[in-house]
This record gives C-alpha cells, sequence and structure tokens, in this order.
C-alpha cells in the first residue's frame, strides 16, 4: 500500500524559528514523496485564524490518509484544533531538534490537549531527513491506510464454525466496528449450487495443466476435477458478492475439495480461512494488506527449545509463492481425510510476522510477533513453517497459554509488526506483544 499524506506546518510567528518553518515544510514534503509516499502538502504555515482557513481549503481538494503536522516552533495549540474541524483524520504530530525553537514542547502540549479530547495521534521526533523518523511515519501511514481499506472489505463465511471448536466463534458487529470488515453469511446450499453450476471441462482442463506444473502428484484425476469445480464455485461466489475473502468451515466434510481452490485463490489476491475460523480469515487479509503475498494459515505444533525454533503447519492450501520452491509442491489427498487435493510443501524462508486474533466485544484481543522461517524438511503433512524467534520459545508458549491466545496462527512474510501496532492503537484491539 502506498499511503497518502496531508502535510502541513505549524508555527508561531514570535517564536524563534518560524521564519525557517516554510523551508522545514519543503525539506519534510521532500524526504517523504523520495520514500514513494503520496504527499499533499499545504501553502501556508498556520499561525492564525487567515493561514488555517487557506490550509483547510487547499487540502480538501486533495485525498489523504493520515495529518501529519510539522511542528517548527511552540505555538498555540487551537489552530491545529481548528484544522482537524476539517478533516476527520489520525494525526502525526512531527517535533524536531532545536533548542531555542520550542518544537518539542509544543508537540508534548498538543499531545496533552488531543488526549483530552479522545483524538487519534502519533508522535515522531528528528530531523526532515531522518531515516528512523520516516520510516516511522510510513508504519503509522501504512496503518491508517490500511484501516481506511478494510472499511470496503467484505469477506464469505459459508457452513458456521467447525462443531467443538468454540474458540473460532466470532462477533460479526465487533469485527465490523473495530476492523471495518463487513462479513456475508452464505448458505452451505450456496456452495453447492455453484458447484453444480461449475463446467466440468473446464475444471478439468486446468488439472491437467497443474499436474504438469506440480513437483509431484498422486491426487486422482476424479479428485483433482472435484477440487477445481470447487475452486470455480467459491470464485463464483466471490464474484457474485463482491467478496475479497472466504471462510469454508471444511472439517470435515469439504476436508480434501476446497484446499487447492484455497491455493489457487490466494495467488489471486484473496484470502482463504479453514474451520470456518472468521477472526482469522480477518487477520489474514490485515496481512495480505500489508505484506502483498499470500499468507501462511496454521496451527502451532511443536517448540524445540534446544533450536529455539517453533513448528506451525495446517493440512495444505498455501499459495504456491510461498513453497520454498516450485518442485517441492505435491498435489496430494489431505491428511486424515486421505482423499481430495491439497498443495504440499515445506515454506520459504525469510522474516516473518506472525499474528493471531480472536475475542468479542471488550475482549477482542491481537497477537504479534516476528521471527524467522528457517529451512525444514516436510515436517508435517501439509505446509510446515519453522520460525526461529529472539525471545525464548517456552516462554512464547506460557504466555500464550495465560493470555488465551488460541491456536490459529497466520503468518506473512516481512516484518510489519509495528503497522500491526499502530493498526491496534487506531481500531482499539488489545494488542499482545510477543
Amino acid at each position: 500500500m502506498i499511503p497518502e499524506i496531508g502535510l502541513v506546518a505549524l508555527a508561531g510567528e514570535y517564536e524563534v524559528g518560524f521564519s525557517d518553518t516554510p523551508a522545514l515544510l519543503q525539506r519534510a514534503a521532500a524526504s517523504l514523496r523520495g520514500c514513494g509516499f503520496k504527499v499533499a502538502a499545504a501553502p501556508e504555515v498556520m499561525h492564525d485564524s487567515e493561514s488555517v482557513k487557506k490550509d483547510a481549503e487547499a487540502l480538501s481538494r486533495e485525498s489523504f490518509d493520515v495529518l501529519c503536522v510539522c511542528v517548527g516552533t511552540w505555538s498555540e495549540d487551537h489552530h491545529l484544533l481548528d484544522l482537524m474541524e476539517y478533516f476527520d483524520k489520525p494525526v502525526i504530530l512531527w517535533a524536531f531538534p532545536a533548542v531555542e525553537t520550542g518544537s518539542l514542547c509544543g508537540v508534548q502540549q498538543i499531545c496533552c490537549v488531543l488526549k483530552e479530547l479522545d483524538k487519534t495521534y502519533f508522535y515522531v521526533y528528528g530531523e526532515p531527513d531522518s531515516t528512523q523518523v520516516l520510516r516511522e511515519i510510513g508504519e503509522i501511514s501504512r496503518a491508517v491506510a490500511l484501516k481506511n481499506r478494510l472499511r470496503h472489505v467484505k469477506i464469505g463465511t459459508i457452513g458456521g464454525r467447525v462443531k467443538g471448536m468454540t474458540e473460532v466463534a466470532f462477533d460479526e458487529l465487533e469485527i465490523k466496528e473495530r476492523t471495518g470488515v463487513r462479513i456475508v453469511n452464505l448458505d452451505e446450499e450456496e456452495l453447492t449450487a455453484a458447484y453444480d453450476h461449475a463446467i466440468e471441462s473446464k475444471a478439468a482442463e486446468r488439472w491437467e495443466q497443474l499436474r504438469r506444473e506440480a513437483g509431484k502428484v498422486t491426487s486422482t484425476q476424479a479428485h483433482g476435477v472435484e477440487a477445481l469445480r470447487y475452486y470455480l464455485a467459491m470464485k463464483a461466489l466471490i464474484a457474485e458478492y463482491g467478496l475479497e475473502g472466504i471462510v469454508v468451515k471444511c472439517y470435515p466434510r469439504y476436508m480434501g475439495k476446497i484446499c487447492l481452490g484455497y491455493s489457487l485463490l490466494s495467488e489471486e489476491g484473496y484470502v482463504c480461512g479453514c474451520e470456518g475460523d472468521v477472526n482469522s480469515t480477518v487477520l489474514m487479509k490485515i496481512l495480505r494488506e500489508l505484506t502483498g503475498k499470500p499468507i501462511h494459515n496454521t496451527d502451532l505444533l511443536y517448540p524445540d527449545e534446544e533450536l529455539n525454533t517453533i513448528l506451525f503447519s495446517h493440512c495444505g492450501s498455501g499459495g504456491f509463492s510461498i513453497a520454498a520452491d516450485a518442485q517441492s509442491i505435491h498435489l496430494a489427498p489431505v491428511r486424515l481425510a486421505e482423499s481430495g487435493v491439497c498443495a504440499r510443501f515445506p515454506a520459504k524462508t525469510g522474516a516473518v510476522t506472525l499474528a493471531n486474533l480472536v475475542g468479542r466485544r471488550g475482549t477482542m484481543r491481537m497477537s504479534v510477533g516476528s521471527g524467522e522461517s528457517v529451512a525444514c524438511g516436510m515436517e508435517f503433512p501439509g505446509n510446515p513453517l519453522k520460525i526461529q524467534f529472539a525471545a525464548k520459545v517456552g516462554e512464547l508458549n506460557r504466555r500464550i497459554a495465560y493470555e488465551g491466545i488460541g491456536h490459529h496462527w497466520m503468518c506473512g512474510y516481512g516484518d510489519v509488526t509495528r503497522e500491526l501496532e499502530h493498526f491496534c492503537r487506531l481500531c482499539g484491539i488489545k494488542l499482545i506483544q510477543l
């Protein structure tokens, strides 16, 4: 995601540094644009009612996610409050190092006012070309852009939750209020009807293509065609309802029937959740937007305290691009059912972000950690993912147990822990940092 930033400057006309603030604003705008952000810079340094109105008029013609305020000097705080009446946006307050300008104490004053008014704000401190500050602004802005993006997302759920898996019960209204995602409840008959309408010859043609591309195939032709008809069925429902994700109560009826379809849909940009876990599917969407890649849907299986790793995996429905290599992809019957088709492969290596989302009104909480995906073999018949952590894995598991975090973990490539931290603050979701 490329966030759009509204940039303004605030200064006191009688303060040291007031005359330097326009140049400070220009340097900040140039630095942000140099990082690839879209920037709408206001023309005036806010210092009186007239300059506030001019900036408000200029910015009203622009589209932006977050309002970044370059506080050049100490200033009367009500000028920013007046501007915020025009724009209901989260605010980043940027303080600049200096002895006499009063930039930092001015920001601290504004933080107090915004806190009292229950406004959403963030704080950064450093020079206009500071790498650390620009990174922080990017993390905050991406979190805000994500929140805005999710307000238009719909995820479909089919069949309810798995019997006996009470943990994945979801609060539809809380999900909408906190994340913005709307859940679309579909009847199971809609899936079966869409399957009946899926053209068998089209499914058979796609199966032959996948057979040629996979490293190994042990599923039957009949199961392959069936799995691809379910893929076509889910794709039809996605198109009909304008969905960006789908979650099916796969266990036990649809085991091996939808797994391959999930792998293919993941490569097409959709998120697909297992076992009727709507919360985790919403989290997959969050991670997908931040990382731009398919997401691992996993269970936490085995901690190795000697190597300080944890093995994660699930049945085998990951996107092909997160496999260690294409030739490792094995189209095989799904475990337990020993029928149908799933995509088995070890996960690729690299920095990862691990997250979990559970709860309901008043208890919704997101657990977030980072680590390194290291090489592993087919240690579980699915998509095994072995993560090495900086913290001791024994302590991690003890924390998971006492926080009541649950057993479904979503994993994305890259470290987006800071974006998730800011997102939780924006949405009022309790953050548990692992």
